[in-house]
């Protein structure tokens, strides 16, 4: 019993030593989260695919850009740049991103027009995540489904997005 003790309150004690310097559990690394075109009802961002993107899979990715303005706890104009491939219900995308400072790429997988992107900065490290959503159906634009059908496919959008940053 006596041993049983003295490895617990080891134990204890090593647990608290280590949250104390900084090598447990971090809840203390500081986070930023900040949106990026706007609200999933008022999105402000816009997409560009060339060519478009349909739901046939393409022989080979095409150009995407994304912009718009940033917002909560960052500001200025963040625009991804970069390839994307797949299809409307299942694609990827990877590129540069110019805007946020310590950004520089970004990389993404597409399921459903949610695009959950990884952001690093200039050393490959990651530094936080893009939480894009591009279903929506805004008065006067062009609805993604509908144009996911057509031949000519998904050429223009809006989106919005929130984003962490954990550096």
């Amino acid at each position: 019993m006596r041993n049983r003790a003295m490895i617990t309150n080891a134990t204890a004690i090593a647990g608290a030593s280590l949250a104390l310097c900084g090598f447990g559990a971090s809840a203390a690394q500081a986070s930023t989260t900040c949106t990026w075109g706007g609200t999933p009802a008022e999105p402000t961002g816009t997409l560009e695919f060339s060519p478009g993107i349909t739901n046939t899979p393409a022989s080979e990715p095409g150009r995407l850009i994304a912009t718009g303005p940033l917002g909560g706890g960052c500001s200025g104009t963040l625009t991804f740049k970069g390839s994307a491939g797949g299809t409307c219900a299942y694609g990827f995308g990877e590129g540069t991103a110019r805007g946020l400072p310590g950004v520089a790429r970004w990389k993404a997988e597409v399921f459903a027009g949610l695009a959950p992107a990884l952001l690093y900065n200039s050393r490959g490290e990651v530094v936080g995540s893009e939480n894009g959503q591009f279903v929506t159906n805004v008065a006067g634009e062009e609805d993604p489904l509908i144009a996911c059908n057509s031949p000519e496919g998904l050429k223009r959008g809006k989106f919005s997005s929130v984003i962490e940053l954990t550096r």
